[in-house]
């Protein structure tokens, strides 16, 4: 199909994508399936070249159709550029900021896009947005560069010298940035002009958790927890999730509350040391580690659930920036528990679409796991307000917000 020329080039340099999970991840893939025209997609190659994180032992197989992205506007085109760490010093990471460099400019000097504007869309400032800099330099306004921004990946590149100068050269160069949140928004205000920064939340769809109530009575029916009280999270087993503090609860009231069982959704680094906790906490019988969750299997978890819990804390330079599995709870009429660092409590409006607590106060913690548990009545109100809450951020809006601040830089 020949290129429409008086329309830009998009691309998403987006060195972790699917079939990675993550917030971040999910809300690329969200935004740029629903983008009106074909976004071309650069990543890593998960098949060739596996990241050897806990989240990917190995590599992943492909499916029949050749890639797990299959969306018809996404043209994915897979390169070794996944990096752990983003300094300079390492000869092979250095490598791979050039593999990204290498791949826009390929797009600038093809001959099927001379002369035509470039709409470049990344996931980061640190590694992405960074490879960009000499071709920024050359091509100016013809590339024209929109940069998404999360929270944490800012307080991790202030952490060091190096990462610091790397994010300043990117910021320079960057048309448009995104946050997640009013909160992120703020984490990156002194380090770029404020002008360029826009806060769009990421959103939910609302249509695929349409049938959690029906797939979750089922689901409990089929595990045998009819009439159990549930409590679920989902999300990467890391530290800042703050798994930790709801395995504690669920020990404290284990007595009051003999049925209670406790659902993990996805895996991680920290799932051998909340397994160990489980155990030395006598709560294993009660928590469950479930693994990568997605599809039709999530929706019934959220369905299975009656309160969603994920306080989450500060660990280091790593924050909740957003979300989005608050918005997922809250659109199948679950209460949540949510912790106060980071943009949560933009997610979760506490007293309203559920409680907002301190992670790092165990008590705290318990304290309003304890109150959710025991008032059937508050759970249903504030499940009934985060329905509402959630309706707002359908993704097609998100979208059509995005697009039109895109659209109005010229």
């Amino acid at each position: 199909m020949p290129y429409d020329m008086e329309r830009p080039l998009d691309i998403l340099l987006c060195q972790r994508f699917l079939p990675e999970f993550g917030g971040s991840i999910r809300w690329m893939y969200e935004v740029y399936r629903r983008w009106p025209g074909e976004v071309e997609v650069i990543t890593h190659d998960y098949y060739g070249h596996p990241p050897h994180t806990p989240e990917f032992p190995g590599a992943p197989e492909r499916p029949p159709a050749g890639d797990h992205v299959t969306d018809p506007n996404l043209k994915m085109d897979r390169r070794d550029i996944f990096m752990r760490d983003w300094g300079l010093e390492s000869p092979r990471r250095l490598g791979r900021y050039l593999r990204m460099t290498s791949a826009v400019r390929a797009r600038l000097k093809a001959a099927a896009h001379r002369g035509r504007t470039i709409r470049l869309h990344a996931i980061h400032a640190v590694p992405e947005v960074a490879s960009l800099v000499p071709l920024k330099w050359l091509h100016g306004r013809r590339l024209q560069i929109i940069c998404y921004v999360h929270g944490e990946e800012v307080t991790a590149c202030c952490s060091s010298r190096q990462l610091r100068w790397l994010m300043h050269r990117a910021h320079g160069i960057v048309d448009l940035m995104l946050a997640n949140s009013r909160y992120t928004q703020g984490v990156v205000a002194p380090h770029i002009d404020p002008r360029k920064v826009h806060v769009v939340n990421p959103g939910v769809e609302l249509a695929e958790f349409a049938p959690a109530e029906q797939a979750g009575q089922l689901w409990r029916k089929e595990q045998g927890l009819a009439g159990r009280p549930v409590v679920l999270t989902v999300g990467r087993l890391d530290p800042r999730k703050n798994h930790r503090a709801v395995i504690q609860a669920v020990a404290a009231l284990k007595v009051r509350y003999p049925g209670l069982i406790y659902l993990m959704a996805g895996e991680g680094r920290a799932r051998p040391d909340l397994e160990a906790l489980a155990a030395r906490l006598g709560v294993a019988d009660r928590v469950r580690f479930l693994g990568n969750v997605g599809g039709a299997a999530k929706v019934a978890l959220y369905g299975a659930c009656d309160i969603f819990a994920m306080p989450a804390i500060r660990d280091g330079t790593d924050v909740e920036g957003f979300g989005m599995v608050f918005l997922e709870a809250g659109v199948c009429g679950k209460a949540c528990l949510a912790g106060g660092a980071g943009g949560q409590a933009e997610a979760v409006v506490d007293g309203k679409t559920g409680l907002v607590v301190d992670g790092t106060d165990q008590a705290a913690v318990t304290a309003g796991l304890e109150r959710l548990l025991g008032d059937p009545g508050l759970r249903s109100r504030l499940g009934q307000a985060g329905r509402e809450h959630a309706a707002g951020y359908d993704w097609p809006r998100v979208v059509q917000r995005i697009v039109e601040l895109v659209e109005s830089m010229g």
